[in-house]
């Protein structure tokens, strides 16, 4: 949903600022994705990777 994305921007907005960059890059996405978006993952027993990992996976094939 459109509160995801935000909340995703927003985040990798803070860290390029405490990183002192001046515009946002794929890395900042990289690094607060797995914060911003592992509770939004249903639990898949079968998977026995963590939710952070699963979420790195997904961000790594879209960013790629």
């Amino acid at each position: 949903g459109l509160r995801v994305e935000l909340t995703l921007l927003r985040a990798a907005r803070a860290l390029a600022a405490y990183d002192c960059d001046t515009e946002v890059t794929r890395d900042h996405v990289r690094a607060v994705s797995p914060i911003t978006l592992s509770h939004r993952l249903r639990r898949d027993p079968l998977d026995e990777a963590g939710s952070a990992t699963r979420v790195a996976r997904t961000v790594e094939r879209v960013l790629a």
